[in-house]
C-alpha cells in the first residue's frame, strides 16, 4: 500500500493499514518491541528540511550582514598623539629657490628654500583649503584655486584669503630636515 503522508506514530500506522485488531500498539513490523525513548520524537522529513533551510538561511544572512554592519559602523579611530617635532626628509630634497610639501602630523607643510633661507608654513590656503605651491620666478607662495599669493613666510600679498598661512619652524640637523610647531 502506497503512503501519501508521513509516519508519526504506531497509532497512525494502524489507521493507515486498516487498523488490524491483532496488532498491539507499540510494536513494529519484524516483531521487535518499540523502545519508549522515541516517544514524542517528530519523524517528519519536512520539519527536518525546514529547520535545515532556516539554519542555512541564518548563516547566509549573518555572513552577508556582518560586512555591511562593519561598513556602516566603522571601528573607533586610534588616538595618535601629535608630535612636536618630526624629521620629514633630507635638506637636499629642497634645493635653492624651490619649495616642497611635507606631511607634518595631520597637516601639510610647505618648506621653501628662498636663496638658502629655509622657511616653513602651512600648505593649505586659508581661503578654501586648496594646496599652495612655490613660484620660484615670482618668489612667492601661490594658490591656484583663486589666485591667492603669500610671502615665503606666509603673510598675505593679494587675493581673497582671510588669514595668513600658519607658521612652522624648520631646521637642518646634519642632512635631516626637521619641522616643528612654531
Amino acid at each position: 500500500m502506497a503512503q501519501n503522508s508521513n509516519f508519526k506514530s504506531p497509532k497512525r500506522l494502524d489507521a493507515l493499514e486498516g487498523g488490524a485488531a491483532g496488532q498491539s500498539s507499540g510494536s513494529v513490523a519484524g516483531g521487535k518491541a518499540r523502545g519508549g525513548s522515541l516517544d514524542g520524537v517528530d519523524f517528519e522529513r519536512r520539519s527536518f528540511l525546514g529547520k535545515a533551510v532556516v539554519g542555512v538561511g541564518a548563516v547566509v544572512a549573518a555572513s552577508t550582514l556582518y560586512p555591511v554592519v562593519n561598513y556602516i559602523i566603522p571601528p573607533p579611530e586610534k588616538e595618535v598623539k601629535d608630535k612636536d617635532e618630526i624629521v620629514v626628509g633630507k635638506a637636499s630634497e629642497v634645493p635653492a629657490d624651490s619649495g616642497k610639501i611635507y606631511q607634518f602630523n595631520k597637516d601639510k607643510v610647505i618648506v621653501v628654500n628662498n636663496g638658502g633661507t629655509l622657511t616653513a608654513v602651512s600648505a593649505v590656503c586659508t581661503h578654501l583649503g586648496c594646496l599652495v605651491q612655490w613660484k620660484s620666478d615670482e618668489k612667492n607662495i601661490y594658490c591656484a584655486c583663486h589666485g591667492a599669493r603669500y610671502t615665503d613666510n606666509g603673510q598675505i600679498i593679494s587675493g581673497p584669503q582671510p588669514l595668513p598661512l600658519a607658521p612652522y619652524s624648520v631646521r637642518v640637523d646634519g642632512d635631516d630636515l626637521i619641522i616643528s610647531k612654531a
